[in-house]
Order: C-alpha cells, then sequence, then structure tokens
C-alpha cells in the first residue's frame, strides 16, 4: 500500500514538473517576425524563399506551444505581384487539435484533418544591399489598396435586376439592351438606343429599375423619357413596337426622377430642370400630337418623387408624403389629405411616407407609398409598402400592405 501511495505521489509530481516545465518553455516562445525582418539578399523572391524557411522552422519543436506548432509545411507558389510585392502560398501540417492555431497563425482549412493553407503577401524595402519586411497582409488587403480596385471602387456601379413579368406589358433589360414586350417576355423588341438615352445616369452608372411613373408600355403607346444631346426627349412607338421615333420635349433637363403621364387629352412629361444646394427641380410638358410642347405650370416642390396625370386631366404632384393636385392644368393646386395605414397602428409610428407611384385601373385610382431610403419596416427579407385608392381622385382609403422589392438579378 505504501509502495502504491509513494509511486502515484512520484507519478503526479513527474506530472507536475513536465508541466511546469513545459510552461517555462512556453513562455520563451516568441512568434516569428514578419515587419521588420531582414535578410542580405539582391532578389526579392528569394529573400522571401529566406523568409519562409525562417518562418515554418520557428513552429516547429517541442518548445513551441500547442496552439502554435506546426510538423511540417510546405511552399506551393511563389508569385511577385508588382515590384516590391511577393504572395506566397504553403500548406502547413500543424501537431494537434487545437483550435487556436487557425486564429493565430490566419489558417485556411482543407479537405484533411491537421492540413490547412496559408496566403501571405510580402511587401519588401531595400536598402543598402539590405531587404526588410515593410509590412504583410493576406491576398484581399493587397488587392484593396491596389490602384485597380481603388479605381473600380470609385466607378459607380450599375445594379442588374432579375425581370418581372408580372405585368404582360413592360420592359426588360439584359447586356445593356433595353426591351420591351407585350406578352409577359414571350417576345422581346429591342428600344433602339434606349439603353444610353433612358438609362444613363450622369455618374456614368446605368439606371436599370425604373421608377413605375416614368414609362407607359401599352400597345397603343409605348414611351421612355430619355437625355441626349439634344436635350431631353421622347423615345416612343404607337404600333406595339414595330416602328420608333424620337420628339424632343426640351433642350434643357437633366436625368433624375423623369414621370410619364397619358391621358384623353394628349402626354405630360416631367422632369428636373435646374438643381441647387441638392435639390432638383421641376418643368411640366404637354403635348397632344407627341411634336409640339408646351410648359404646364408646375407647383414649388422640389425633389418629386411622383407625377401622375389621370384620364380626367387631373394632375398629381407628390414629394415625400406631401401630394398636391390640380384640376385645371396646373393654374391652381390644393394639397390634399395624406391618408395613414391602420394595419400599422401597433408600430407606434406611421413607416410609410414616400408616394412612389400613383395608376387607374377600372376607373379607381390607386396610390403606392414606400418608405424612402430609410425604410426598415419588412416582411420575408422585403420592404413593406402601402396601397391605397380612391374613387374620386381626392380622398384615399387604406387597402393593403404590399411586398414591391425589386430584386437583384443572381
Amino acid at each position: 500500500m505504501k509502495r502504491f501511495l509513494f509511486g502515484t505521489i512520484l507519478l503526479f509530481a513527474c506530472i507536475l514538473i513536465f508541466a511546469i516545465s513545459e510552461e517555462i518553455i512556453f513562455s520563451k516562445f516568441q512568434m516569428p517576425k514578419i515587419d521588420g525582418y531582414t535578410v542580405s539578399s539582391t532578389s526579392i523572391e528569394e529573400a522571401s524563399k529566406i523568409w519562409y524557411e525562417d518562418y515554418v522552422n520557428t513552429l516547429k519543436g517541442f518548445q513551441v506551444p500547442y496552439e502554435y506548432r506546426i510538423e511540417d509545411a510546405k511552399l506551393d507558389h511563389i508569385e511577385i505581384l508588382e515590384e516590391n510585392f511577393v504572395q506566397l502560398d504553403y500548406t502547413l501540417y500543424v501537431s494537434s487539435a487545437n483550435s487556436s492555431i487557425i486564429q493565430n497563425l490566419e489558417l485556411i482549412g482543407t479537405s484533411k484533418r491537421y492540413e490547412y493553407q496559408k496566403q501571405t503577401v510580402l511587401q519588401w524595402n531595400t536598402q543598402n544591399g539590405t531587404m526588410e519586411i515593410q509590412s504583410h497582409m493576406r491576398p484581399v488587403q493587397y488587392q484593396i489598396q491596389t490602384d485597380e480596385f481603388q479605381e473600380e471602387k470609385n466607378t459607380p456601379q450599375t445594379q442588374h435586376y432579375a425581370p418581372s413579368f408580372e405585368n404582360p406589358m413592360t420592359y426588360y433589360i439584359t447586356d445593356q439592351v433595353l426591351y420591351v414586350t407585350y406578352d409577359s417576355g414571350k417576345t422581346l423588341i429591342e428600344v433602339p438606343d434606349g439603353y444610353e438615352k433612358i438609362c444613363k445616369n450622369t455618374n456614368g452608372s446605368y439606371q436599370e429599375l425604373l421608377p413605375s411613373n416614368s414609362f407607359i408600355v401599352s400597345e397603343s403607346f409605348t414611351g421612355f423619357i430619355g437625355y441626349s444631346s439634344e436635350g431631353v426627349v421622347l423615345l416612343y412607338s404607337t404600333d406595339a413596337g414595330h416602328s420608333w421615333q424620337q420628339s424632343t420635349i426640351s433642350s434643357v433637363g437633366f436625368k433624375a426622377n423623369s414621370f410619364l403621364s397619358s391621358t384623353s387629352n394628349g402626354y405630360y412629361a416631367s422632369f428636373a430642370v435646374d438643381r441647387a444646394l441638392g435639390s432638383d427641380y421641376y418643368a411640366t410638358f404637354f403635348s397632344d400630337d407627341l411634336q409640339n410642347w408646351s410648359s404646364v405650370p408646375t407647383p414649388d416642390h422640389s425633389n418629386l418623387t411622383c407625377v401622375f396625370w389621370s384620364k380626367n386631366g387631373f394632375g398629381y404632384y407628390a414629394s415625400g408624403n406631401t401630394v398636391l393636385v390640380t384640376k385645371d392644368q396646373g393654374q391652381t393646386y390644393e394639397e390634399l389629405p395624406y391618408p395613414e395605414a391602420d394595419s400599422v397602428a401597433d408600430l407606434g409610428f406611421q413607416p410609410f411616407d414616400t408616394i412612389e407611384e400613383l395608376y387607374e385601373k377600372d376607373d379607381i385610382l390607386y396610390m403606392i407609398v414606400g418608405q424612402g431610403d430609410d425604410g426598415d419596416y419588412t416582411r420575408n427579407g422585403k420592404q413593406i409598402k402601402a396601397l391605397y385608392q380612391s374613387t374620386d381622385g381626392e380622398t384615399f382609403s387604406f387597402v393593403t400592405e404590399i411586398e414591391d422589392t425589386a430584386e437583384l438579378a443572381g
């Protein structure tokens, strides 16, 4: 019994001594130097290989803590990216399943246990025959700082959207071509020069999601407001896309929100003609023959979010949640009462604050109100909008909430 007890004590003592010794050894470990590492060499490729050998060798051996220790390493690829920048791709075989090593050494897992990959970009500085690592980074960090990436980042990007043919008569944009369809996408008809004149923004990007009230697609009349060297133009067809014509509306105007309406007595086009302190100011033009255009008095409201002229000749101008109506061709305007959605009473606030679209169907006037750029009332990952209706063109009542978020192309 005494021998067993003595043996047990001796075993625990040995374990304790080993643990203490290991801790003392591990405490002396220092991560291999990267930034500030120097070597005498005339080739950054050769210098990078020397650094790599020193780096992986420092991670081997019993004196290395398990959360840093490797058994072996293999240099898979080395590439000079540009002057003074070299990328090394290598494989590391770790000594244990200690998960901390993944974070400590910034490793990428593979399908094999204990095998990891790593990529490092070294930036070298050469002075007086000595090469020194000025900085190190992951490849993605290098790419972010390149001139090519910065140029791409600063270049306005065009967003592409998945087609939606819920409306049988609509438009479709793909591969920098604007099409219209009158049969839910079965047949696509190109709008000549439409992508450049209609979709191009002033910053060089393209607007591929056209606001609902900015165009009309029907068999009797299809029209888009465009911008060219002649000024603001109307690209239109009166024979279901078999032929296209262009009409100059005004020599003054620039791309912002644009609005187009067709009524029983003619056509109305509204667009920005002036800008001051970040606000766009609008003008409206009317034509009964699609060739001659005359100015219509426009309310003094900037940054219009919707303009719509109904079949009976009422003109609606909305900015945010304020909507004005004219019944006498713009001679006078009156503000309509803004309705609230009953469905959001429990929220404690009214999220619908931006009138985006007006349209007529079966002698009823409908209004879609969104949440603006900062809206966060969503369902199923899509922003919710409110649908209202009016039978007299002046008083609107809430109908329902709708999900009306365009899907980006995959």
